[in-house]
C-alpha cells in the first residue's frame, strides 16, 4: 500500500505510504474529518548546537547562565550534550513518519536570534542540528554578565520555505520576518535563495533600523503588512503560468491604546483587566487577518483577499474568545479535494496579538471559506493560566503556537508546536507581579523555562 504525495506546510512534496485512494492535486492521501489528540504531549530534546537554557541551569535571575565562558568579553558557549530544546521556537517542519527536517527560530531573550537547521530520525523527539546557526543577529556578543542581556533579540524569524515555479525554473526560497522596530509587520518579508539548502544562508546576517534589508537580499512585494507566510495552498504551484503558487499569509496591523489598529471596532477593544491577571500584560490593540496571495516569481505577490471564518478581530471575550490568529500553521488537502488547516489562535486574555492561546483546526471546500471545528472552546491544545508545575504542562502552560503537522505511516498526524512556561518568556518576579488563577508568584531562583518544542499525536 502506498500514500500519494503530501504537500506539506510550505508546499514541499513528500512521499508517504498508506492505503491506495483516489488522488487530487496536492493531496495528502488522507480522508477528511475531525482530528483528536491521543496520548501524552512529549517534549523535544537537542544534542549539540548553540547554548541551551538547561546546560547551566539558567534561572529567572540569571537567565544567561553559561552563555559565555567569561563576561563581558568571553566566548559564546555551545551545547555539548543532550538538553531540552530551549530556547527554540517557531519551527518549520517537513518530512513524514520518523524522518523529519526542521528549521527553528533560536531566540535568546533580549540577547540574540538565529536560525537553526536540524534533522530528526525519531519523529521529532530528538534533533541533531547543523554545526553552524544561520542568519545570526549577535553571533559574537557576550552580555555584561549572566543577568544583563544586551537588550536586542530582534533578528529574523517566522521562517518558511517555499518551492516556487518561475519562468526560469523552480526556485526554493526561504522567507523570514525582519523584527526590527519600524520594519516588522510593515516592510516585506526577506527572501533567501536556498539553492544548496541551509548551507546557502550566511552564518551572520544582522538587521537594524539603518540596514533593515541586508545586502543581496530581496523583500516581498504585494503582501500587506506581512507577519509571516502560513504556508502554500496544496495543489497550487505546479506551473508559473497555468497554476502559480498560492499562499496563505498573515496581515498584522499594529496598534496602541491611543491609536488602535485600523479596522477595529472601538466598542469591542480588549482591556487591561482581561489580560493582566493572567499574563501580567496590558491589553493589545493590533489587528490580525489571514489572507491569500499568488506569485509567479516568489518575489512579487498578488493579494487575493481575506479568507472567511478565521478572522475575528472584534471578538473581545475574556475566555473562550478567538480574536487573533497566528502566522504559522499547516494546510492539508484530502482525498475528496477538501482542505484542513491547523492554526494558532488567541484572545484578549493573553494581552498579545501573537495568537498563542490555543491550537485549533478548521476545514474548507476551497481553502478560502473556512469552518472552525476546534476553536477556543474545544482546542486541540491550549494554555493553562493556573500555571501548573507538573510536566509536561509546565512547558506550554503560558503559550502554545506555531503548529506544524506531518503524517505518520499509520495515518495519524504528528503535531509539533511551540510552548512557553508563562505568557512572557521571563516573567516578572515577586509577589507584586503574581499572575494566574490561583495567583502564582515566580522567584529569581525559578528555572528559566521558555521556548520549548513539543509533540502531540492526532488521529481521526
Amino acid at each position: 500500500m502506498s500514500y500519494t504525495r503530501l504537500t506539506a506546510l510550505a508546499g514541499i512534496a513528500l512521499t508517504l505510504s498508506a492505503c491506495t485512494t483516489a488522488t487530487v492535486p496536492g493531496g495528502s492521501g488522507l480522508i477528511s474529518g475531525p482530528w483528536t489528540p491521543t496520548g501524552s504531549i512529549q517534549v523535544a530534546s537537542v544534542t549539540g548546537g548553540p547554548w541551551t537554557l538547561g546546560q547551566n541551569t539558567a534561572t529567572l535571575g540569571h537567565a544567561l547562565a553559561g552563555y559565555c565562558d567569561t563576561y563581558p568579553s568571553g566566548k559564546l558557549q555551545v551545547n555539548g550534550g543532550k538538553q531540552l530544546m530551549q530556547p527554540y521556537y517557531f519551527p518549520f517542519i517537513t518530512g513524514s513518519g520518523l524522518n523529519l527536517d526542521g528549521y527553528f527560530d533560536y531566540r535568546v531573550k533580549d540577547q540574540d536570534e538565529a536560525l537553526v537547521h536540524a534533522t530528526s530520525t525519531d519523529g521529532g523527539l530528538n534533533w541533531t542540528p547543523d554545526a553552524t546557526p544561520r542568519l545570526r543577529l549577535n553571533g559574537s556578543a557576550c552580555p555584561k554578565d549572566d543577568a544583563t542581556p544586551i537588550a536586542n533579540d530582534n533578528g529574523q524569524g517566522h521562517a518558511v520555505v517555499l518551492k516556487v515555479p518561475t519562468s526560469a525554473g523552480t526556485r526554493t526560497y526561504m522567507y523570514t520576518l525582519d523584527r526590527v522596530s519600524g520594519v516588522v509587520d510593515s516592510g516585506g518579508l526577506l527572501i533567501h535563495d536556498l539553492a544548496t539548502g541551509a548551507a546557502s544562508l550566511p552564518s551572520d546576517e544582522p538587521v537594524s533600523t539603518t540596514v533593515p534589508v541586508p545586502a543581496g537580499v530581496k523583500q516581498t512585494v504585494g503582501l500587506q503588512n506581512p507577519d509571516g507566510i502560513l504556508g502554500a495552498v496544496p495543489g497550487t504551484g505546479t506551473d508559473a503560468v497555468s497554476n502559480p503558487l498560492k499562499v496563505m499569509y498573515l496581515k498584522k496591523s499594529k496598534g496602541t491604546a491611543t491609536m488602535p489598529a485600523d479596522g477595529l471596532d472601538a466598542r469591542k477593544l480588549c482591556t487591561d483587566a482581561q489580560s493582566k491577571p493572567s499574563t501580567g500584560k496590558t491589553a493589545n490593540y493590533d489587528r490580525t487577518e489571514l489572507r491569500t496571495a499568488s506569485t509567479t516569481d516568489g518575489v512579487n505577490f498578488t493579494d487575493l483577499g481575506a479568507v472567511s471564518g478565521l478572522n475575528n478581530p472584534d471578538d473581545n471575550a475574556s475566555t473562550g474568545g478567538f480574536r487573533f490568529v497566528g502566522p504559522r500553521g499547516t494546510l492539508l488537502r484530502y482525498t475528496d479535494g477538501s482542505y484542513g488547516l491547523f492554526f494558532a489562535g488567541g484572545n484578549c486574555q493573553d494581552g498579545d496579538s501573537d495568537a498563542y492561546h490555543f491550537i485549533g483546526y478548521a476545514h474548507s471546500a476551497d481553502a478560502v471559506n473556512w469552518t472552525v471545528d476546534n476553536g477556543a472552546a474545544n482546542p486541540l491544545v491550549q494554555v493553562d493560566y493556573s500555571y501548573p508545575t507538573a510536566l509536561p504542562a509546565a512547558y506550554f502552560s503560558g503559550r502554545v503556537y506555531a503548529p506544524n503537522v506531518t503524517v505518520n505511516a499509520d495515518g495519524t498526524l504528528r503535531l509539533i508546536f511551540s510552548g512557553y512556561r508563562t505568557g512572557a518568556p521571563l516573567p516578572k518576579t515577586g509577589s507584586a507581579n503574581a499572575i494566574g488563577t490561583p495567583a502564582t508568584t515566580f522567584q529569581p531562583t525559578d528555572i528559566a523555562n521558555y521556548r520549548s518544542i513539543l509533540i502531540q499525536t492526532l488521529r481521526h
